[in-house]
């Protein structure tokens, strides 16, 4: 398996991943606030995919957003996306619909499926600055895919604690 494979084969794998633990989920879930500093279904969703979104979009091919140009904020009623390093405070006792935002992620995938059928090898050596560091293609593609990952499991624990199924139980 080259790079790309593996690329690819993650971020399907994320979106595999994602259909699984979101499949059964009710607006009541979505938006159940759990206790202590955990954070909402709904907010962990936005926030993993937005971030795919901008990685994919914004900052690999310098492209507006699939959020911005297919004007998600009105769709979603969601003003603003919790970002890295912010307080989701606000965002935790927001009722949002899943409905709009699963057509979001939708949205996000077919983008980002259609950016990884175009790419190369070369592309994936090419250096841009993120957070300030030096990243490759290849190292924000492969980063998309764990952060994700990582926030798949938060959703699945959520679920768990209301007592339904988190991910393999």
């Amino acid at each position: 398996m080259n790079v790309i494979e593996y690329i690819k084969y993650q971020m399907a794998d994320v979106c595999r991943s994602t259909d699984r633990v979101m499949n059964d989920l009710t607006d009541e879930m979505f938006n159940w606030v759990p206790p202590g500093t955990a954070n909402t279904i709904s907010a962990t969703f936005v926030h993993y995919m937005y971030v795919e979104d901008h990685f994919v979009q914004m900052v690999l091919q310098s492209k507006p957003s699939v959020w911005e140009s297919g004007k998600w904020a009105d769709k979603t009623k969601i003003s603003k996306v919790p970002d890295v390093g912010e307080d989701w405070s606000e965002f935790k006792h927001k009722k949002v619909n899943i409905k709009p935002l699963q057509e979001y992620k939708l949205a996000v995938v077919a983008a980002t499926n259609a950016y990884l059928s175009k790419i190369n090898e070369d592309d994936l050596d090419r250096k841009l600055d993120y957070a300030g560091k030096e990243r490759t293609v290849a190292w924000m593609l492969i980063h998309s895919a764990a952060h994700s990952n990582v926030h798949i499991g938060e959703i699945a624990a959520v679920k768990g604690i209301q007592g339904a199924k988190g991910w393999f139980i």
